[in-house]
């Protein structure tokens, strides 16, 4: 098969490295010049354990990209202590090793030249056709060095339904990463949005800024392959609505694609067995977004999602945490 990869994020990549170790040659892959420090778009550092079996899958030692595992493994929400099993990663660094010097082409991909084209353009699903109802939200996010440690923390963005984060990405918590994410678009200031997070945090010096959009639809399994173009990772819609958390989907569906090359209906059931969960979880957060009351099955959903990414609330406590983020979104607090 010739095989070209629209896309050199982590899906792409790690796809990549998979075709190679299987001994495919005739792989191209494709991006856009992206003018940020970092190199990567959008900057998402955090994973679950899942991560450590998927690098080894591609060679890597997983052990050589953790920058940070919460202390105790707790996590704050609106002052709630939550548990975790999330932990932040070297994105750069891992997207380097996989490509292992892999020359990217900076051009369009010429879609009929090849038997098949992966779509992993992130939330531009810039080869395959629209989603659906498509819901995405604007993301603003920092990496900053600061002058006392800090710990990971979520908090709910001022005015509207979203949330701010913190999550150090160095072991004695100097340098974090912060940020905001939030359906409001442009209507508010990017430092506004981060407001929550920034105001617990003595900021010494900016290393780097950018802003992206995150896809909240989910999945449409039936939208998964078009011709020859096969969508994997946020472009088919394999992002946790409540959380954000992409990365380790973004691995799992490019191993169900590497597993099914050939078998397009092969693919599309691998994902819905590994992803069929984001459906009521994609439901139950488009309430919310659009000041439905949720249902206690709906708070089940989104509780499933916090799980899946690593953010454990127990039951006693998600009426807290939702109540929290519900009077911040309505400007009470």
């Amino acid at each position: 098969m010739r095989i070209a990869i629209a896309g050199a994020g982590v899906a792409g990549s790690y796809i990549f490295r998979l075709l190679k170790l299987r001994g495919h040659r005739q792989v191209d892959i494709f991006d856009i010049r992206h003018k940020i420090a970092c190199g990567i778009h959008p900057c998402g550092y955090g994973v679950d354990p899942s991560f450590s079996q998927l690098a080894r899958l591609a060679g890597l030692d997983p052990s050589r990209y953790e920058l940070h595992r919460p202390p105790r493994m707790l996590v704050d929400i609106e002052g709630v202590a939550i548990g975790t099993s999330l932990y932040m990663i070297d994105k750069p660094t891992f997207i380097r090793d996989l490509l292992d010097g892999a020359e990217i082409r900076y051009e369009r991909v010429d879609v009929p030249q090849y038997d098949l084209v992966v779509d992993a353009t992130g939330e531009a699903r810039a080869y395959a056709p629209p989603l659906r109802d498509d819901l995405k939200a604007r993301i603003v996010q920092w990496r900053v060095q600061v002058k006392q440690p800090s710990d990971t923390a979520f908090m709910a963005t001022r005015g509207g339904p979203g949330y701010a984060w913190i999550m150090p990405l160095s072991g004695d918590g100097s340098e974090v990463h912060v940020g905001a994410g939030c359906r409001v678009g442009l209507a508010r200031s990017a430092r506004k949005l981060a407001t929550p997070a920034f105001a617990r945090l003595q900021v010494d010096n900016v290393i780097c800024s950018c802003g992206a959009r995150i896809r909240l639809t989910g999945p449409d399994f039936a939208s998964l392959v078009h011709q020859n173009v096969w969508a994997v990772g946020e472009a088919a819609g394999l992002v946790s609505p409540s959380t954000g958390a992409g990365n380790v989907y973004a691995l799992q569906s490019g191993l169900d694609l590497v597993n099914h090359l050939g078998d397009p209906a092969g693919y599309a059931a691998a994902l819905k067995s590994h992803f069929h969960a984001l459906l009521p979880e994609a439901r139950a957060v488009r309430k919310v977004l659009t000041a439905r009351l949720p249902n206690l099955l709906d708070l089940y959903h989104i509780r499933q999602g916090w799980a899946r990414a690593g953010v454990h609330v127990a039951w006693r406590d998600a009426p807290k945490v939702m109540l929290a983020m519900k009077r911040t979104f309505d400007g009470a607090i």
